[in-house]
């Protein structure tokens, strides 16, 4: 009888301790919101320990053992991600370890647009806060990155997708840069196997598609402009695309914003009216429906085009043609 009664009583003692502590636990974990914005970082290589003690010290929980008895309990075999968090008013200490537990980092967004080229983008990210300019022009030098699909690419210069991106706070350039080639890289294949066999080499389609992004952004008329390049690549006709003169002038360092005659004659690869054939590669970042012209350019016996007024632009066939078109444009000018 006694034995019965101090099993009883033991048994008593027991589920009290653990009523207690799931209420401790629950008012440490439930009862508490905080009354401040909190921005917080997960620094790689830190233990739990280490990182609950942090919390601890920002004042997002109140104790780092209900804590660890919680991640014990609730994990699920998940683990604590690093990087960075914003925890807003209101936010209870069980609300900030799920979010560590789940990686819901704090998160920017940022749009390369179509045609920007890499020192663009990489003004763009360095204003985002996404490493510096010596660190993107160290990642432009990789061009292995692309190599499988895109072999002989001189940089990574064109193969930095154009799209909007969202990124945790604190992402690296390299990382970040890596996933602008994956994007390239899935779109590119994608409309590689629709377009059939190629005309040219990867480099020279992607190449191509850069000059069809510069030249026009009037969707009807993107093939139509990769066909009279094509068309003047077949005949051995120099391209005499300006936006591959204005690329030239400023990898040189010598563009001023204003295209001139005299910077047809400058010494460049990239100056389509000096040097045959397409440049050694891109010129900028083309968008999807660039690469689509260029991988599968319009049949047309055009040679010529010249920009119109209200927008798109005048085709010829012949020299002549072109040349009436061109004084045309010259007369509604005056």
């Amino acid at each position: 009888m006694m034995a019965a009664r101090r099993a009883m009583l033991v048994g008593l003692v027991a589920l009290l301790l653990i009523v207690g502590a799931t209420a401790w636990v629950h008012r440490a974990l439930w009862g508490r919101r905080s009354i401040v914005v909190v921005d917080f970082e997960v620094e790689a290589g830190h233990s739990a320990r280490q990182i609950l003690d942090q919390l601890r010290a920002q004042g997002l929980i109140p104790s780092p053992l209900a804590a660890r008895l919680y991640i014990r309990a609730r994990a699920r075999g998940r683990s604590m991600h690093y990087g960075r968090y914003r925890f807003t008013i209101g936010s209870r200490p069980v609300d900030v370890l799920e979010a560590i537990l789940d990686g819901r980092v704090k998160m920017f967004e940022v749009t390369v647009v179509e045609g920007s080229d890499a020192a663009t983008i990489s003004a763009v990210f360095t204003a985002a806060g996404v490493g510096s300019e010596d660190e993107w022009r160290r990642t432009f030098s990789h061009p292995e990155w692309v190599g499988q699909e895109v072999p002989g690419a001189p940089s990574l210069e064109g193969f930095l997708f154009p799209d909007t991106y969202r990124f945790a706070v604190g992402i690296e350039a390299r990382f970040a840069a890596h996933h602008l080639v994956d994007r390239f890289l899935e779109v590119w294949r994608q409309e590689r196997a629709s377009a059939g066999p190629l005309w040219g080499t990867p480099l020279e389609v992607v190449t191509l598609a850069s000059l069809v992004e510069a030249e026009t952004s009037v969707e009807a008329e993107r093939a139509v402009v990769a066909g009279v390049f094509v068309n003047r690549l077949r005949r051995g006709m120099l391209l005499q695309c300006d936006p591959t003169v204005v690329y030239a002038l400023k990898r040189r360092g010598e563009w001023t914003g204003r295209l001139l005659r005299v910077h047809w004659e400058v010494d460049d690869p990239y100056n389509t009216y000096r040097f045959p054939g397409l440049p050694p590669g891109p010129i900028n970042s083309p968008g999807r429906s660039a690469l689509r012209a260029a991988a599968a350019p319009a049949a047309t016996n055009y040679l010529y085009f010249v920009a119109q007024p209200g927008g798109g632009h005048a085709f010829s066939a012949t020299l002549a043609d072109h040349n009436r078109a061109v004084a045309r444009l010259r007369a509604k000018r005056r």
